[in-house]
């Protein structure tokens, strides 16, 4: 396994294991309540903005980096095989931190912020498949995805200072 690899590696398995412990554990799908059983012990730990600044801005960077054109040149694209796998990972990255996004105390309400951190986690998904797949137009396109959830929800959740 190469070098880049197993750093991408250790690293996937760092933002998963934080996953794991802010949820209070790995709880296989089949045994998840039904709606309306109780709920499994979940705990957030990091806010929104840790989210943000330790998994979804530089995952959703190396996806929306990944495929770059210049007055339509292809200036920048994945090359090698832990190219591609670099991006799949990041993507799945960031579709995980959507789901921790809906986690409470993060959540702002039930309604938008819900369905924007859905369509994060859902765009984020296609891109980890569109890499998985050595796509190049289809990360462009997922990558392209991905952005338009997060500008959403910042539309409307992301409060700027005045300056």
């Amino acid at each position: 396994m190469s070098r880049a690899r197993s750093s991408i590696l250790s690293s996937f398995a760092l933002v998963l294991g934080c996953a794991a412990a802010a949820c209070g554990g790995a709880t296989p799908a089949d045994s998840v309540p039904a709606a309306g059983g109780p709920a499994p012990p979940l705990r957030a730990v990091a806010s929104v903005d840790q989210l943000m600044d330790a998994i979804i801005i530089p995952s959703s960077q190396r996806v929306f980096d990944a495929v770059v054109y210049v007055n339509g040149q292809l200036e920048q694209s994945p090359k090698t095989d832990d190219d591609w796998f670099g991006i799949q990972m990041s993507a799945l990255a960031v579709a995980e931190a959507g789901n921790l996004l809906m986690l409470p105390p993060r959540a702002k309400d039930t309604g938008e912020w819900l369905t924007f951190s859905r369509a994060l986690t859902d765009s984020a998904y296609r891109a980890a498949q569109a890499a998985e797949a050595k796509n190049l137009d289809l990360v462009l396109q997922t990558g392209g995805e991905m952005y338009g959830a997060c500008t959403q929800c910042h539309e409307k959740y992301l409060t700027m200072p005045e300056p």
